[in-house]
């Protein structure tokens, strides 16, 4: 979270600074205050509220994270038209999908003649690819176009990717996480990563 810069998140001014309040409020309803116990316990709170919010702002500013991209209603069309078996899925599963759809958008750039349809249909197909494995941080890809069925990272541009053909339409999730096209894709990026 600090990302080396633990100084610009003052540490060394809002630790003592808790501890003096965190450490007023038993002596303070020791030594009858209550009040200025009272006092203490809800600085301490407000304070931490404070400092919290800006460690975050903070934290969101030097790590350079974006914010994934909300899909809107012609998007979840476009999703239900790739992966028509989208529906059936649980409501859970949806869920995770479209909020990795929206991260893979928001942090993958693309160079090279790229349609939107394209560059949603590589994001569905990676998401699919990558399920079950947990969460992969995308910034630093840049996927390139070579053809109409071919792409590849930049960094590794040997290592040539093909895009599934959509629609994909096994019936259920677990028969699209089993299809050739897909398993194709996990064994190439699997093997780039």
């Amino acid at each position: 979270m600090t990302n080396g810069s633990l100084n610009s998140y003052r540490f060394s001014f809002w630790l003592p600074l808790f501890a003096v309040l965190l450490i007023l409020i038993p002596i303070s309803i020791w030594s009858g205050f209550i009040m200025l116990a009272k006092i203490c316990g809800i600085s301490v709170l407000v304070l931490l509220l404070f400092a919290l919010r800006q460690w975050f702002a903070l934290a969101r500013t030097t790590n350079k994270r974006v914010e994934r991209i909300q899909l809107s209603t012609n998007d979840l069309f476009l999703l239900q038209q790739l992966i028509p078996s989208y529906k059936k899925w649980s409501g859970s599963d949806q869920r995770i999908f479209t909020d990795q759809l929206g991260l893979f958008l928001a942090e993958v750039q693309f160079k090279g003649s790229w349609e939107p349809k394209a560059q949603f249909s590589i994001g569905a197909a990676v998401i699919l690819a990558t399920w079950g494995s947990g969460y992969t941080n995308k910034q630093h890809w840049v996927l390139c176009a070579q053809d109409d069925f071919f792409f590849y990272r930049e960094e590794y541009p040997d290592a040539k990717m093909k895009l599934p053909e959509f629609p994909l339409v096994n019936a259920t999730m677990t028969d699209l996480l089993q299809s050739d096209a897909i398993l194709d894709l996990k064994k190439a990026i699997q093997g780039i990563n």
